[in-house]
């Protein structure tokens, strides 16, 4: 009798490529601010923000268009991690070589065109290789988590928050995952092969936009990804000058500054929370309903926005270690909720497709509309020189979640479907 995918020793890699994936972006993107700061390039970063996922918009799906019709998911991955990783140590050697910051942005840029659709193939492997993904699923997800919060941890540990060896080091990490990615479990195409450009490019995952509540949540997605650019892109910045005041006494204030020395540490409180909130999805399992974890999740995205412009006001650490936490349950409630919906609503030979789409509307569109416009509302409300401008600049995005909550409550359906 043939044993479910579960059951097998090589589903553990499944786990192990999760962990290892998410620790290059740990190491690098909570401390991207800083490092940038460092090296005299903060202005870049909202181009740096948005170049990844500009040029990501027709790799993502024609990547994992080639994985339903014609590629092994799992040999993909590993020809994409191997590939990415030479770019994503360039990018950050041209800093530390004192070239222009564009050469940053151009490497990174060439990076994310390959790596975009890495986290998408390990979604579409993780979920094939289970015989319970609502359950199952987040218990792998978890590992990703507890890969970006050792990184993150390390970086401070290792007095790196404003060095670009943070990003080598990530590097290095991605190249030794590229062979581990072949030991994944075989992942085959289930689809047809492609019969037109449109479908070699993956462009016939935008049919999924006929389901209503695909459609509503898609765009709600994209939506609510624009504000959210701005968390990892100033946070740290917030975090910085906030700790340089000192205004944080106590015990607790005082063990925590301890076990979580700098910015890119402190950022990580995000991922522990992330923690709790996997092991309730997988509690919840197939009883999960879209709508209420949605909109908890943007209730959690706008009070932690709240306790920003709250921080920025009165000059307390303290409520921006409050909204860091909040990361957690935001982004677990929010994507990997609608990872596992749009997995179960969408047919196996688009399901890599499918994961791509959302993430091209959320990572690619989204992301790129919101670092753009988050650099030009730092801009404008001066954030970052007083402290005022932050209390603006956080409000002003809390304001846009607002405007996202109520598209997503107006719009979307429940009594379409059981399983919604």
């Amino acid at each position: 009798m043939e044993s479910k995918p579960t059951s097998s020793l090589r589903n553990i890699w499944i786990g192990v490529v999760f962990f290892l994936i998410a620790v290059p972006p740990g190491l690098w993107s909570p401390a991207l601010p800083n490092i940038l700061e460092t090296y005299d390039a903060l202005w870049v970063i909202p181009y740096a923000t948005a170049v990844g996922p500009i040029v990501a918009i027709f790799s993502s799906l024609m990547f994992t268009s080639l994985a339903d019709r014609r590629v092994d998911a799992q040999k993909l991955l590993g020809i994409l991690t191997l590939s990415g990783s030479v770019f994503l140590w360039l990018s950050f050697s041209v800093l530390s070589w004192g070239w222009s910051p564009w050469w940053y942005v151009f490497m990174q840029g060439c990076n994310a065109l390959i790596s975009a659709p890495m986290w998408a193939l390990l979604t579409k492997i993780a979920l094939v290789n289970t015989d319970d993904p609502q359950k199952n699923f987040p218990l792998y997800r978890i590992w990703g988590t507890l890969g970006w919060l050792f990184a993150g941890v390390l970086v401070s540990w290792l007095a790196l928050d404003e060095s670009a060896l943070a990003g080598k080091l990530g590097a290095g990490v991605r190249l030794g995952l590229g062979g581990l990615c072949f030991m994944l479990p075989r992942t085959p195409p289930k689809g047809n092969r492609a019969r037109s450009l449109k479908e070699a490019l993956g462009l016939s995952a935008f049919s999924l936009f006929e389901n209503r509540s695909l459609r509503v949540y898609f765009v709600t997605s994209m939506l609510f990804a624009a504000p959210l650019a701005a968390h990892y892109m100033y946070a740290p910045m917030l975090l910085k000058q906030l700790e340089e005041l000192g205004r944080h006494e106590g015990v607790v204030a005082g063990v925590l500054t301890w076990l979580l020395p700098g910015p890119t540490a402190q950022m990580s409180l995000g991922q522990i929370t992330e923690l709790v909130a996997m092991l309730i999805m997988s509690w919840l399992g197939a009883r999960a309903r879209v709508k209420p974890l949605v909109v908890l999740a943007m209730v959690f995205g706008l009070t932690r926005f709240a306790l920003y412009a709250a921080a920025g006001h009165y000059g307390l650490i303290t409520l921006m270690w409050l909204g860091v936490s909040l990361h957690g349950p935001t982004y677990t409630f929010f994507s990997i909720t609608g990872q596992m919906f749009v997995d179960r609503r969408v047919s196996e030979g688009m399901r890599g497709q499918a994961q791509a789409l959302l993430g091209l509307l959320s990572g690619s569109i989204g992301h790129t509309t919101g670092a753009l416009s988050c650099g030009l509302l730092f801009s404008a409300t001066q954030a970052g020189q007083t402290w005022l401008g932050w209390t603006i600049f956080w409000s002003i995005l809390a304001l846009v979640i607002v405007f996202c909550l109520g598209y997503f409550v107006v719009g979307y359906n429940q009594k379409q479907s059981s399983t919604d």
